[in-house]
């Protein structure tokens, strides 16, 4: 009180307290305007929000031609926005007024909209709605960007009468068209790599979500990686959320298990009930093509799910170009189906495939790698080396790995890992001299007990893989008979080998040349030893059998039998 009456005195004798004093209550006057008007617009808007919720047929904001009113809170001043129709172009502080569809509806508590222009995708919010996914509306509001997106209040929507089919139809064909390297084979396949490309194109776009379920082996990591990252780059560009739309897991099994197929119906179920998205598209690479693998998608079509397959393992049944599996599948892409093998890895299919979906992907070292790993010795093995700029060694390291890594990872997709080993040399050495103690330990152990003869001109050998390797560890018996049929192999090139390694219930198969294609072995076990339950699958030179263990010698004696009836040329 004392200080106040001091500076009184003082400004009486300069003749200033009363200016001071009127311009003092002139402040604290547009002070308290600013404070009313700020609270009085707060209150329209929530009056609009208000009468947006009682109906979705009736604009409650009158046109302005061309701009809009804003309130800029944080500079206390009226600015004028440009009124933006495409949700490409809009950013933080804009009004958007445009058609849009719904893709998205999230409740309770305020609605929640994804809507979508056809090139980007954003949240809309308002109290109420009658409006659905799928409708497409006239929409009106500002735009503010809350948690790194964008996001617009609605102030008015209306029921739109356009064409929004044709849009995304335009919006989903693939802008790049065009294989990295040549290639009669891709050629030859290329109408069914389109299609698919704009497939899944079309499910960003609508903001669908997309699982993708692959063999846990290199190829099949490529495969699944090289898909994930294009899927995501197109989703962080047209703004849907890959952490909630993108999900990768990888199947143990050469074939679509049973076990995973539920998985994948569990995971779907989640992101539809509860989580209020679209039914997800299933994507199943390096996997899928064979009679086995029927079930799991006979089990998807009965749930109403959307699959897709992109595989080469041969698909066995195939009649008029469709395989077993085809009633089941909305598209199917192996090269068995166009007159091809499975020299073109799936690794290589998903690359070529992954630069349709999003343009601006690129990792040159995933086909070639793929390959490697797949054992694929074609041309186009040998463009896909020079193009990643890499020799033949380095690529096979990394294949290595990142089989070493599938193995010890089982049914986790390893984010993160994988990407880690295309460019960390450290880190793939060091696996690599893990790989090589395991190798050695494990050769060691087998290959004394290794039996080899030749018959009607074939170098067969086997060995029993159950008494004479490790169990559980890495390399697996599949890795091991691989290795020892290599050194079998070796200055060998005149003559066809075949090596078959057994457990049990299991025989793995490797051959240099397809004089005894796994299918042809399968198909004669199966009709003439039916009581041996005998299935299985794989390519024509490396597969995988599977019987009644009470049947073992005898398959073995009947493999030996089929040998000595062969015509080798």
């Amino acid at each position: 009180m004392k200080k106040d009456l001091e500076l009184n005195l003082v400004l009486e004798s300069a003749g200033l307290k009363k200016e001071t004093n009127k311009n003092i209550n002139k402040e604290n006057n547009r002070e308290s305007n600013m404070k009313n008007n700020e609270e009085q617009i707060k209150e329209n808007n929530e009056e609009n929000i208000e009468r947006n919720s009682r109906s979705d047929t009736r604009t409650n904001r009158p046109e302005r031609s061309g701009r809009s009113d804003r309130f800029d809170r944080s500079e206390k001043i009226f600015v004028r926005s440009e009124k933006k129709s495409s949700l490409a172009l809009v950013k933080d502080g804009d009004y958007f007024d445009g058609i849009v569809k719904i893709t998205r509806k999230a409740r309770p508590g305020p609605v929640i909209f994804s809507v979508t222009d056809g090139e980007m995708t954003v949240d809309a919010v308002t109290k109420d709605s009658e409006f659905d996914v799928d409708a497409v509306v006239k929409l009106a509001g500002p735009v503010s960007e809350r948690a790194g997106r964008l996001q617009i209040e609605i102030k008015s929507i209306l029921k739109a009468d356009a064409n929004f089919d044709l849009i995304l139809e335009e919006k989903s064909i693939p802008k790049r068209t065009e294989f990295s390297i040549e290639s009669d084979r891709y050629e030859k396949m290329k109408p069914r790599f389109l299609e698919i490309a704009k497939r899944i194109r079309t499910a960003v776009f609508i903001n669908q979500p997309i699982l993708i379920r692959h063999h846990n082996d290199s190829d099949g990591i490529n495969s699944g990686l090289a898909i994930e990252q294009a899927c995501k780059g197109l989703m962080n560009k047209v703004g849907v959320n890959p952490d909630y739309n993108l999900f990768r897991s990888p199947s143990k099994a050469p074939f679509y298990e049973v076990s995973d197929v539920f998985r994948d119906i569990v995971s779907a179920k989640r992101l539809v009930d509860g989580h209020d998205q679209k039914s997800p598209l299933i994507l199943v690479l390096d996997n899928g093509s064979t009679p086995e693998d029927a079930f799991a998608f006979k089990t998807l079509k009965t749930l109403g799910y959307e699959a897709i397959v992109i595989d080469h393992h041969n698909p066995v049944i195939m009649k008029d170009g469709k395989t077993s599996v085809c009633p089941y599948l909305s598209y199917h892409l192996n090269p068995y189906m166009f007159g091809l093998d499975s020299q073109t890895s799936a690794g290589m299919l998903c690359y070529e495939m992954a630069r349709f979906i999003d343009e601006d992907y690129e990792n040159k070292l995933a086909p070639a790698i793929a390959a490697i790993s797949d054992r694929c010795n074609i041309v186009e093995t040998e463009r896909y080396i020079i193009n990643s700029c890499e020799t033949k060694e380095v690529l096979t390291r990394i294949g290595v790995a990142i089989d070493f890594v599938a193995y010890q990872m089982k049914f986790d997709g390893g984010k993160g890992v994988f990407e880690e080993l295309y460019t960390n040399t450290e880190m793939v050495d060091l696996i690599n001299s893990k790989v090589k103690e395991g190798a050695d330990t494990q050769l060691m152990s087998a290959l004394p007990y290794l039996r080899t003869q030749e018959i009607n001109g074939v170098i067969f050998s086997h060995i029993d893989l159950e008494k004479y390797t490790l169990r559980f560890t890495y390399p697996t018996p599949g890795k091991v008979i691989g290795m020892i049929h290599d050194k079998v192999a070796e200055g060998k090139d005149s003559f066809p080998v075949l090596s078959i390694g057994y457990v049990s219930d299991m025989i793995i198969i490797r051959a240099t040349k397809p004089v005894l294609p796994v299918q042809k072995i399968i198909a004669t076990l199966q009709k003439e030893l039916p009581e041996a339950n005998v299935d299985g699958g794989g390519h024509e030179c490396a597969g995988t059998i599977k019987f009644v263990p009470a049947h073992l010698t005898t398959i073995i004696e009947k493999i030996k039998t089929m040998l000595k009836e062969l015509k080798v040329e």
